[in-house]
């Protein structure tokens, strides 16, 4: 055999284990950047390594943060945003920090918009990425969406600010509840996670059928789409989402909703944080439940915790999948617990999103049907039988090469 056999057999055992954890009751996805970093899209992390926001961001990242300072975007983020909220309530003026944070979400929605994003050199030559740059979101979704109907819907949970989800969803004609309702004018209205889709009764009795196509969807650090506005009688938490149509550029009066505005993990998160992390929390702790984490680098201590709780729940399974380890990952691999899945972090062909997509997560379809076939040959063909018929055979090889 092989070194192609050896990693084919490899990740053969590893899609029908996933396989297993997939038709469990509750399935929950969390992905980081590391799921949108084939579509050029950046990773977020110190602000001043990040190109064209150095210049803008050096006074504040002093006043701060000190002379060495070298924060992340979400640290400096928040501390903008905590001193604005101070100045505010003293009425002093804070047209300095509100320009700095304005420009910053330009930046990040400019950055992160993967329409226009260019795609990674090493997946330039992906016929499929040059036909449909959602190709692998898609394949992802579709995928997920195998799951028996008569299972509880599968949460999708990103920390992502872009839309390369949103635009797969879309694209394939998915219903994703994500917290918003309305048309023209969607505001968000956290009853929205606890609704479903049924087709109307059929019957006399009344029964009604699940939809197909449908998942819940959390954007748990906010979105590019997501504006913040004045509460209203029809909006009471004030936040709106927009159509990404090429209109629309954050401003000093439009504010995209991105990142917890909290300066420590231990204060209070405000809407819709505090609600998408409550639904989070909901929903990993379950019985029988299974989180996946894809590209996502645990990096954010309030999901973090979450999850590290979720382990105190014997049938509860994390499986890992992130190129490149770290420190937080490493440390949940030594645990040695068998509920802690973790799959090889410097093999590309399992942790980076193309490869997982293409070779670790399962078609349920396909495998149900490999499945039947070996069973079919099982039955006709006994291991003990297969083992005499093999025998036969080599001694019969060695007859006629004796003669």
């Amino acid at each position: 055999m092989n070194m192609a056999d050896i990693k084919n057999n490899e990740f053969q055992e590893i899609k029908l284990r996933i396989k297993k954890y997939l038709e469990l009751e509750n399935v929950s996805i969390l992905v980081g950047a590391g799921t949108s970093f084939h579509l050029g899209a950046p990773i977020i992390r110190k602000v001043l390594e990040l190109e064209g926001l150095k210049t803008i961001c050096q006074t504040s990242v002093k006043t701060y943060f000190g002379e060495d300072g070298d924060p992340s975007y979400e640290d400096l983020f928040n501390c903008l945003q905590a001193d604005k909220y101070l100045k505010e309530k003293k009425r002093e003026n804070a047209d300095d920090i509100n320009n700095v944070m304005v420009e910053m979400q330009k930046w990040l929605f400019k950055n992160c918009d993967t329409q226009k994003t260019t795609i990674r050199e090493q997946y330039a030559d992906d016929s499929q990425l040059l036909n449909n740059r959602y190709y692998y979101h898609e394949a992802f979704v579709k995928k997920l969406l195998q799951r028996p109907n008569n299972l509880k819907r599968a949460n999708l949970f990103t920390t992502n600010y872009d839309m390369a989800f949103d635009y797969a969803l879309d694209n394939l004609g998915v219903h994703y509840i994500n917290g918003f309702s309305g048309i023209h004018n969607r505001c968000f209205r956290p009853e929205v996670y606890d609704y479903d889709i049924y087709y109307p009764g059929q019957s006399v009795s009344g029964k009604v059928h699940r939809a197909e196509k449908v998942l819940r969807y959390y954007k748990m650090h906010g979105s590019l789409s997501w504006v913040a506005t004045e509460s209203s009688p029809s909006n009471v938490y004030g936040i709106k989402e927009v159509a990404l149509d090429g209109t629309f550029e954050p401003n000093a009066d439009k504010q995209i909703m991105i990142y917890p505005c909290v300066s420590k993990k231990t204060f209070t998160l405000d809407l819709p944080y505090s609600e998408l992390f409550r639904q989070f929390a909901q929903a990993i702790t379950q019985p029988q439940s299974v989180l996946f984490c894809i590209g996502y680098s645990f990096f954010d201590e309030h999901i973090n915790d979450i999850i590290y709780q979720a382990l105190s729940i014997p049938s509860f399974t994390l499986i890992i999948a992130n190129f490149n380890s770290n420190e937080e990952i490493q440390k949940l691999k030594n645990l040695n617990d068998p509920r802690i899945i973790v799959l090889d972090p410097d093999d590309s062909k399992q942790t980076t999103f193309v490869e997982f997509v293409k070779n670790v997560m399962p078609d349920l379809y396909e495998e149900n049907e490999q499945i039947i076939v070996s069973e079919t040959m099982n039955k006709l063909y006994p291991p003990q039988e297969t083992e005499k018929k093999t025998e036969n055979e080599e001694l019969n090889k060695e007859g006629n090469e004796s003669e």
